[in-house]
């Protein structure tokens, strides 16, 4: 039952504008809190001790403690003075009169960032101890391919009506594009790209049963036929459904990335010697097909803007932006300017390059440096890294169900790519999503008798 709880409550996060309001945000991640505290007592009372599984990540567990230790230091007044902003200094003499000074630009803005930051932590910790039975990692991966399915359906429907407010209130941005029950294209496009790579394991497993006798002879092939049809026509389906809001949402970004990832995914188990070449064939045929028929009957504006990617195009002035941000970290390089605080202390350094008003930086890296320093920042990339590098490896350990770490491997590439050029990942829906898929994955990329003593 708090399992089923877990996955509905992820399921309905990207419902209001991918939880990127305050009473959304406020109202899952106090939602996540609950059931993390129901879930820490009903292992602690259980008569049976199911005792919890710290020993594969207690690594990134560490990193990440780093990193969320900082963040609460960068709001507190009682560092050294050297420590602290300088604006506060000249906040103080401005208003003749004393003033809280903390690292942070915006202390309230820090509290708020490390309460989503836990949260996502928190997701991926569940996700990781209710994912050690490999039926539970496969309603997790099933429930975020046909989540996504109706969100997708959701959004082309929205789009061929031509529907322009969403749940009453009217949609400002992005009109001509998919963008779902979110706010930006980019950030829907990679929550697509997570529900496509979600779709592979159904799509897998049902091929796998289709190819029971070969197709190398006419009784196998006719069968193969026949019940992929019948087994595999849902899945296919899924894929289609999702790729076709992805490319309707004509986020260059997100498609690319997308595309990365699904790839990567294919080439996956050809190096890892989990599947041979001719089914992998059958396999990329199909998704091929279907991406391809989507392409031709959606992709005409993408592939408009896809043909306007130049290395000196920049619009946006985004170059200009990275190019402050890599100054302002070469400068302070230790402290940062405050987690969460981007929008605000920003303000001080733009110049005269900088067009337009910038809430996000566009690159979560920078971003994160900027606001953190190198270091804090550097340990949650690393354990981001560690926890994609470890399901990476499962690829190769897991003999059964390998296309699990595989998709959490191909996950982190997908919304690592795109974390270059856009702030997807800081969009809550889409964090939570990536991190339960990841919780699955890990748990899933060890060994049976390792998931369940550990």
């Amino acid at each position: 039952m708090l399992f089923k709880f877990f996955i509905i409550i992820i399921s309905l996060s990207p419902l209001f504008f991918g939880s990127n309001r305050v009473w959304s945000w406020s109202l899952y991640s106090s939602l996540i809190a609950c059931l993390g505290a129901v879930y820490f007592y009903t292992v602690l009372t259980a008569d049976k001790k199911q005792a919890l599984s710290l020993t594969f990540i207690k690594i990134p567990l560490l990193l990440i403690s780093i990193t969320l230790l900082w963040i609460y230091l960068q709001t507190v007044t009682w560092l050294p003075a050297s420590w602290l902003h300088p604006f506060w200094q000249l906040t103080a003499n401005h208003l003749n009169t004393e003033v809280a000074a903390s690292i942070s630009i915006s202390p309230a803005n820090t509290i708020e960032a490390l309460m989503r930051l836990i949260s996502y932590c928190l997701v991926f910790f569940l996700s990781f101890q209710f994912s050690r039975q490999s039926k539970n990692a496969s309603f997790i991966f099933n429930s975020v391919a046909y989540v996504g399915t109706l969100y997708a359906l959701y959004g082309l429907i929205a789009f061929w009506g031509d529907y322009k407010s969403l749940f009453g209130f009217e949609k400002l941005h992005y009109l001509g594009n998919v963008s779902s029950t979110f706010v930006n294209r980019n950030s829907y496009a990679t929550y697509a790209g997570l529900g496509i790579l979600a779709s592979f394991p159904l799509l897998i497993s049902r091929l796998q049963r289709s190819l029971k006798y070969g197709i190398q002879n006419n009784y196998g092939l006719q069968y193969f036929i026949e019940n992929v049809i019948v087994r595999a026509g849902l899945p296919l389906l899924m894929i289609f459904i999702i790729s076709t809001a992805l490319l309707l949402s004509h986020s260059r970004g997100g498609f690319l990335s997308s595309l990365f990832a699904i790839i990567i995914f294919l080439i996956l188990p050809i190096i890892a010697k989990k599947v041979k070449v001719g089914k992998i064939s059958i396999m990329l045929l199909m998704i091929v097909t279907f991406t391809t028929a989507a392409l031709w009957s959606s992709g005409d504006k993408l592939l408009e803007r896809m043909d306007q990617i130049t290395l000196t195009a920049d619009k946006n002035g985004r170059l200009a932006v990275y190019e402050l941000l890599e100054q302002q970290i070469a400068e302070n390089p230790w402290l940062g300017m405050g987690y969460g605080s981007f929008e605000k202390s920003f303000r001080l350094y733009r110049n005269e390059t900088v067009k337009g008003y910038y809430t996000m930086a566009h690159n979560t890296y920078l971003e994160n440096m900027f606001e953190l320093g190198v270091l804090p920042a550097g340990c949650l990339f690393l354990a981001l890294f560690y926890i994609g590098l470890q399901c990476l490896r499962g690829v190769w350990q897991r003999q059964q169900h390998w296309y699990y770490p595989a998709i959490g491997c191909c996950a982190t590439l997908l919304v690592g790519a795109h974390a270059l050029v856009d702030f997807s990942l800081q969009i809550p829906a889409v964090a939570y999503t990536y991190t339960l898929l990841m919780g699955a994955a890990l748990a899933q990329s060890l060994p049976r008798s390792q998931r369940l003593s550990s």
